[in-house]
């Protein structure tokens, strides 16, 4: 059985360069997804987005399509 309550970082890439609100909102909602402890842009590397979530929840590929769908062009670097 999997523990749901186990965390695991990855970091994505996002193509586009993000404005200070879309950096907030893209924070807020996917932080408050069923699955994601946290979400984080770094301001200074606006591309890069660490994202803390539950894999017996949410996997890191919905992650990914969730970026996808606000419409960011967004790839899996890897885990942390």
């Amino acid at each position: 059985m999997s523990n749901n309550n186990n965390h695991v970082g990855i970091v994505v890439h996002i193509n586009e360069e993000l404005q200070h609100e879309q950096i907030n909102k893209l924070e807020t909602s996917l932080g408050s997804d069923a699955g994601v402890k946290e979400a984080r842009i770094n301001r200074d590397r606006s591309h890069l987005m660490l994202v803390d979530y539950m894999p017996g929840v949410i996997t890191a590929r919905e992650v990914i399509n969730y970026v996808k769908n606000k419409g960011y062009n967004a790839v899996l670097v890897g885990g942390i």
